[in-house]
């Protein structure tokens, strides 16, 4: 698929600009994962905006695809000595807590702050999606869909399973009973607006599967149109330009 033509595109309101095209392009290139399920994803999290901080009051969520400090320190330590960023990973250790960390806070501030940086984040969005549809392959014996892929992103992939199987055996029981640490963090989600009363698994389920899946049908259709364009575009040596009448001066 052509990406570049996309840059500029409005995604579920939000615009898609050069920067996130060329750093979620080379993400895909890295990791193997799709360009546009990156795309809805960051979509989804962020606005596609690698700046932003989350809402939700004690959340650590920051940058393109929104990773909480003790997610982003787990990619990083995987894998931020061969993104360029080896002397702040080899200080990740695990604390006493039993929570990731460095002991220099300036070191630790410094590594988190690198989830603003869109490429790296991107990279580690696929990095980590990638981990994920392994993880849910070998438990659901087939490829993961993207709705699960971003449960598994929003859950991690133990917390997805546990949810997609609780959907399998009763997609009517409380989604927050299942995974009561994530409905916490994201109430949202996890309860209704009006009366606060727990959502089903089914419910929440459906909630995900319609964000990831808006901003995925928009760029299917953007990819089509930039397809025909394509097609449409006069071969070599011809031109766009209108025949001139006989006698007109160029």
């Amino acid at each position: 698929m052509a990406q570049e033509p996309l840059a500029g595109l409005m995604v579920a309101g939000n615009r898609l600009s050069p920067e996130i095209v060329d750093s979620i392009k080379a993400a895909s290139a890295s990791t193997g994962v799709d360009f546009d399920f990156l795309v809805a994803q960051a979509t989804v999290e962020s606005g596609l905006r690698g700046t932003v901080h989350a809402r939700q009051r004690h959340s650590t969520a920051a940058g393109l695809f929104q990773f909480n400090a003790q997610t982003w320190l787990r990619m990083m330590r995987a894998h931020g000595a061969e993104n360029g960023h080896g002397d702040l990973a080899g200080q990740i250790v695990t604390l006493a807590n039993g929570h990731l960390g460095i002991v220099d806070r300036a070191a630790e501030k410094q590594l988190l702050d690198l989830r603003q940086d869109t490429r790296l984040s991107a990279i580690m969005a696929g990095e980590l999606a990638r981990q994920n549809g392994q993880a849910l392959q070998k438990a659901l014996h087939r490829k993961a869909q993207p709705a699960e892929l971003h449960l598994a992103h929003l859950l991690g992939a133990t917390g997805a399973i546990r949810f997609l199987r609780a959907r399998s055996a009763d997609a009517t029981q409380s989604a927050a009973g299942v995974v009561p640490a994530a409905a916490k963090q994201n109430p949202q989600l996890f309860f209704d607006r009006g009366d606060h009363t727990p959502s089903t698994v089914a419910a929440v389920y459906g909630k995900i599967k319609n964000r990831i899946e808006t901003p995925l049908k928009q760029l299917a259709a953007a990819t089509r149109s930039v397809a025909v364009a394509d097609r449409l575009r006069p071969g070599p040596g011809l031109t766009d330009a209108l025949p001139r009448k006989r006698g007109e001066r160029v």
